[in-house]
């Protein structure tokens, strides 16, 4: 026992992480340094940062000499899936010569890291209708507010200085900004669809990362252009939030893509239900899903047809080793919805270029549709009635600004 224990008596490591942000596909790097105050050599010395990542061992075996000694291990891996991990605590393990006593040391503790979704450029497939403030300025984008303040809030970190109430601050004591009514500005909605029936093989290539890309990258694209964004979904998590432009609205949102799960039980029906009346006429929408043909297609082009910008984003199920949803691509673009379909492995800025059925290797495979109500088949017609989504069967819910909630824990 003497050659074991003071094999590790004498050994002291220490670990510094990388602090982040972290994101998919960037790296995830510690250095971990090892120092043997003498005594016996350390032939074999093995380190391991403990972690949950997905795909990711931190482990390194060194030697240590006789006499005093160091030695500093760089360790870097790629972070291949979003969400919230355990990193730590670390641990080395030591043993005698003829590795008959082994010892393991445990040093630090555990740490909680975040990932977030990978975030690219996109082309601008969503706004090209954010401009009605009048039936001659259609070809004109707008990025003004209006000047009627519905309400005030407290200050948060990243919103415009523009925006101060100074009145409300004096009167408060806190730092107040306006919230102005959105009702003939343009904006824009993004439904993120996590109801677990819309996912297909839920691992790090999955309909649910790949529609996390495309919805980060839209609530980052159109936040930096300053054009106010709102944001609904629920997955494991719930989050509904009125357009904004701040940096901290933009913060959450991206947030929540990063640890919400794709078990929820609200649909795309459901979910345009509780944000139905907040569309006015230079909204846009944006739908990014993998769900099968449905009545949600029939309500998306009911918005439509009230002049409301609709944009599908329809993730390819059969590439992904479901069913196919096919028949939800036909009736999109059928009903006049603008569906931008995406495919396992395909750039994701390419397959917003075009909607589907405008590019010239584009046809529908389908010359019929289904009818929800009665399953007949009956002929593709652009004046098909599209029930009104207000008749759904889920009673609406009050939007608040910034609403969250957690299914798991009800909270």
């Amino acid at each position: 026992m003497v050659l074991g224990s003071s094999s590790s008596k004498n050994l002291t490591a220490e670990i510094e992480r990388s602090k982040g942000p972290h994101t998919v596909g960037g790296k995830i790097s510690e250095v971990v340094t090892m120092r043997n105050g003498g005594g016996t050599p350390k032939a074999w010395v093995e380190v391991e940062d403990r972690t949950d990542l997905p795909g990711i061992k931190f482990k390194h075996v060194a030697s240590l000499g006789l006499t005093v000694s160091f030695d500093r291990v760089e360790m870097s891996q790629t972070a291949t899936r979003r969400g919230e991990y355990k990193i730590g605590p670390l641990v080395v393990r030591t043993s005698d010569p003829f590795g008959m006593f082994p010892q393991e040391v445990v040093f630090g503790s555990e740490e909680t890291i975040l990932v977030n979704p990978k975030i690219i450029d996109i082309p601008d497939f969503a706004t090209t209708s954010i401009q009605h403030l009048g039936e001659t300025s259609r070809r004109q984008r707008t990025r003004v507010l209006s000047t009627d303040v519905a309400s005030v809030r407290e200050y948060e970190s990243g919103d415009d200085l523009s925006k101060i109430h100074w009145l409300s601050t004096a009167r408060t004591g806190q730092m107040m900004v306006k919230q102005f009514d959105q009702g003939f500005s343009g904006d824009m909605w993004v439904l993120f669809d996590q109801h677990s029936n819309s996912v297909v093989n839920n691992d790090i290539d999955s309909t649910d990362e790949i529609a996390a890309t495309v919805a980060a990258s839209v609530i980052d694209r159109y936040t930096r252009t300053f054009l106010p964004v709102g944001y609904i979904s629920h997955g494991s998590q719930s989050l509904v939030a009125l357009p904004d432009r701040s940096s901290h609205h933009r913060d959450q949102i991206i947030r929540h893509i990063a640890t919400s799960k794709p078990t929820g039980d609200i649909t795309i029906l459901e979910a345009l239900s509780d944000i139905e009346r907040e569309f006015g006429q230079n909204t846009s929408l944006v739908v990014i899903t993998a769900a099968n043909d449905g009545p949600w297609v029939e309500a998306l082009a009911g918005l439509s047809k009230r002049g409301i910008r609709v944009s599908t984003v329809l993730i390819n199920r059969h590439s992904y080793g479901g069913d196919s949803n096919e028949s939800a691509l036909s009736h999109l673009a059928a009903s006049g919805v603008s569906a931008y379909p995406l495919r396992m492995g395909q750039s994701i800025p390419e397959g917003l270029k075009t909607p589907f059925g405008r590019g010239k290797d584009t046809e529908l495979p389908l010359t019929t549709l289904t009818n929800h109500q009665d399953r007949k088949r009956i002929p593709v017609n652009l004046n098909y009635p599209i029930p009104n989504i207000e008749h759904s069967h889920r009673i609406p819910k009050p939007v608040e600004p910034i609403a969250s909630r957690n299914r798991e824990t009800g909270k």
